[in-house]
């Protein structure tokens, strides 16, 4: 009794060191194919920003990374991607984040042209109420689209709001929390990008030491 006990026992405990022994094998295989995918879906938004045929560095490669609590957000380095036509600095691609959503954290990529002036916007990640919130969203809504050709004057920063507060940006019908919440970051990271344009250019890649 005792034998065929300790026996099933062993076996048990075989397969169970064979099957951890299979998923973290599987694990190890597919990251690779997973980085891969998360590149692709990288450089499929950063181009939604900057279309191809405007640079022709690699964009991915030139990553880097900030951090400005006040203006961009957060504590936590925010990357930075830089579009080149011949060697010469066309847009930037900026992270950013708001807390000040509806449910909380919302980061951006805003995308900003060598003259100041926005290239789009884009959510890359938020908790937003289905159907309210989650028009920040391309697949919901066009509201983001609003963003594009815009720049950023301290004297008409009036216009860096909702339009009934007197700025320049629809609201959603039963929502404002969160389109204000998007406007106020993009501006922050406008201002972030006039106050540091010189040094985001010159910026040497680090990345992959940084993250």
């Amino acid at each position: 009794m005792r034998s065929s006990i300790s026996r099933n026992a062993l076996l048990l405990s075989a397969f169970a060191i064979i099957c951890t022994a299979s998923v973290a094998l599987v694990s190890e295989l597919a990251q690779p194919k997973i980085a891969q995918q998360e590149q692709n879906a990288l450089l499929k938004t950063l181009n939604q920003l900057i279309p191809v045929d405007q640079y022709d560095n690699d964009i991915v490669a030139s990553c880097f990374t900030v951090a400005d609590p006040h203006l961009l957000g957060s504590t936590q380095p925010q990357q930075v991607f830089i579009a080149k036509k011949d060697n010469h600095p066309v847009a930037l691609m900026l992270e950013t984040t708001t807390m000040s959503g509806y449910a909380g954290q919302i980061n951006l990529l805003v995308g900003i042209y060598e003259n100041g002036q926005t290239a789009g916007v884009r959510v890359i990640h938020h908790s937003e109420t289905p159907g309210l919130g989650d028009k920040v969203q391309t697949n919901k809504s066009d509201w983001i689209y609003a963003f594009n050709d815009k720049s950023y004057q301290e004297t008409q920063k009036s216009r860096w709001d909702v339009k009934k507060n007197g700025g320049d940006f629809d609201a959603f019908t039963g929502a404002t929390i969160t389109p204000r919440a998007v406007i106020f970051a993009v501006k922050d990271a406008l201002i972030y990008f006039k106050n540091n344009k010189n040094e985001l250019f010159k910026h040497e890649a680090n990345c992959g030491e940084s993250l």
